[in-house]
């Protein structure tokens, strides 16, 4: 019995010393200099998360916020014991209200925080090989990517509708081309004079907007 007990103890006192050396050694490791500094940084340059907007039927998609994952973090650095802003490893943070939670709202624009705007055009556009000169980036509407029209005012993005912010012809696009904002989703007609497609391009640039494809203008992502 004695046996018994002393082996039992023994026992209980080697799961109690693992316990205690793990909780030291993770002590330690959180003491670190490196570790403390990740630590810091992190919460002093946390990103919020934007909230989609919604308005009725109609919504703009939010954006994820960021925040440093720590431990990730800290094994890429670990290695040289030095801290690297750039090595940094980040999680994304969903927002309260996100897009992905109301497929049934209509999409109108992309979010204004991305300073970008998307073109949509069908695969009739006769501009399209003006566009490629012109290394623009756009979207292709086809039945099995992107979107379906519907009419010129509107379509379907994957299972969500999309109804583009802009619709540039040859009769409104002097007076349309002044509404392109950041977060604009801006569709082509097919027979859009070329010379429109010039002015298009040189005012995109002039207000300093990237062209992005639907997929990542419409992304709740903090990345593209």
């Amino acid at each position: 019995m004695k046996n018994i007990t002393k082996i039992f103890s023994v026992i209980i006192l080697m799961i109690f010393s693992f316990y205690y050396t793990e909780k030291i050694a993770i002590y330690a490791q959180n003491n670190t200099p490196l570790k403390k500094e990740i630590i810091v940084f992190k919460e002093n340059n946390q990103s919020a998360s934007l909230n989609a907007t919604i308005n009725g039927n109609e919504i703009i998609p939010g954006i994820n916020g960021l925040a440093v994952n720590v431990e990730k973090s800290y094994n890429v650095m670990k290695t040289y014991n030095t801290f690297i802003e750039n090595e940094l490893i980040y999680d994304e943070i969903k927002p309260s209200i996100s897009v992905s939670d109301y497929p049934e709202k209509i999409i109108v624009a992309g979010n204004s925080f991305k300073k970008a705007i998307s073109i949509i055009v069908s695969n009739k556009n006769q501009n399209i090989k003006y566009l490629k000169h012109y290394n623009i980036n756009y979207t292709y509407i086809s039945d099995t990517k992107y979107c379906v029209i519907i009419d010129e005012n509107s379509c379907y993005f994957y299972k969500q509708r999309v109804k583009p912010s802009i619709f540039l012809n040859n009769s409104n696009f002097i007076k349309n081309i002044n509404e392109i904002k950041t977060g604009s989703i801006i569709y082509l007609a097919d027979d859009l004079d070329k010379m429109y497609i010039d002015v298009l391009v040189k005012h995109i640039k002039f207000y300093n907007l990237n062209i992005y494809n639907l997929d990542n203008l419409l992304s709740e992502s903090n990345h593209i």
